[in-house]
Order: C-alpha cells, then sequence, then structure tokens
C-alpha cells in the first residue's frame, strides 16, 4: 500500500489527453459526479491514475495511520497505487474524470466496513 502521486499536467487538446490513458487492450472510464458526491474509502487490486478534466474533487487517503486530503483542480493526475485505501468528493461545480486502470484490466474494488473506515 502507498500514496497517490498528484501532479499538475500541462494543458492539451481533450483528444491527445484520451490517448495518454489508452491501453494497447481494455478501456479506461470517464466519469461524472454530481456536486458533493462521495465515494466512500475503498481499494482496487491495482494500480490506478485519476485526471481531472472538468470541476474538482476532493481526493482522501491513508498515509501511516493518518487521513490526509487534497483537493485537485482540473489538469490534475493522480497515480494511486494498488491497495491504497482512499475516497474521493466532487467539488462544488461536480466533477468529470478519467479513470485508468493499469494495463486496461478490470480493478476488483473492495470498500471498507463501517468498523474499518479510518475514524471508525
Amino acid at each position: 500500500m502507498g500514496s497517490p502521486v498528484i501532479t499538475t499536467e500541462p494543458d492539451v487538446a481533450l483528444a491527445e489527453r484520451i490517448s495518454q490513458f489508452l491501453p494497447q487492450q481494455g478501456s479506461f472510464e470517464y466519469q461524472h459526479d454530481q456536486p458533493g458526491k462521495t465515494h466512500n474509502w475503498h481499494r482496487h487490486s491495482l494500480n490506478e491514475t485519476l485526471f481531472v478534466v472538468d470541476g474538482s474533487m476532493e481526493i482522501f487517503w491513508l498515509d501511516s495511520g493518518a487521513v490526509r486530503r487534497q483537493t485537485c483542480p482540473p489538469r490534475t493526475k493522480i497515480v494511486l497505487p494498488a491497495d491504497t485505501v482512499h475516497g474521493s468528493t466532487a467539488g462544488p461545480d461536480g466533477c468529470s474524470y478519467i479513470i485508468a486502470p493499469e494495463d486496461g484490466a478490470t480493478a476488483v474494488t473492495r470498500f471498507l466496513d463501517a468498523e474499518e473506515r479510518p475514524g471508525a
């Protein structure tokens, strides 16, 4: 388990951005969350990369027992190592973003039970 690597990427045309996330085989997801939508604490079985296209999100994750949070505006790239315990909440204008699992494979996602969540 690790912490995400969060960077601001240069502004490029959407077609070029999409081509950066296309795997040789498989797919990625393009998701839109309404304002305030929260994806509660969970983990994925493989590495994932997220890219904020429009709006914003706050990502939160567990780092050595401490909860960390970061607001991610458009052009933010978030690389999540497999098994990182994390979640996200869409900003006040919602959030549209790409989710690219490692090698275009399908990740197994496991949401934490209430008693497993940080602060429970």
